[in-house]
């Protein structure tokens, strides 16, 4: 029965046309299907970064509005000016704490400082 099937240059040709048309598509279609799972991964990874950026923008805000350490913006540096400034004029450690809000050994702590401070010549 193949003895009498005959392919021509023509057919042949045709033949090898048709097979890398098959080819193709099939490569276009996986390379779609391909792109589409990536593409969903990448819009995964974009809103991740916004989050990330989201977040780190409100940080700095929230940097940006606490005074910097030490100025005279800063309450806890006004709090110790005032405990050093009450301890000169001597306060006793106990009413410090409690007018000032630190601990008592913060208070103790700036009145041995004050006192040594006085001592010395």
């Amino acid at each position: 029965m193949l003895e009498n099937f005959v392919f021509t240059g023509r057919e042949l040709l045709l033949a090898v046309v048709l097979a890398t048309l098959v080819y193709l598509l099939e490569v276009w279609l996986l390379s779609r299907r391909g792109k589409g799972k990536s593409a969903a991964l990448s819009e995964a990874r974009i809103k991740a970064l916004e989050t990330e950026i989201d977040a780190l923008k409100q940080r700095l805000q929230a940097l940006e509005e606490m005074p910097p350490m030490g100025s005279s913006l800063d309450a806890r540096a006004n709090t110790y000016a005032d405990a050093q400034r009450m301890a000169r004029e001597g306060t006793p450690a106990l009413e410090l704490a409690g007018s000032l809000g630190i601990s008592r050994g913060e208070a103790e702590l700036i009145v041995a400082l004050q006192r040594a401070e006085n001592q010395s010549p």
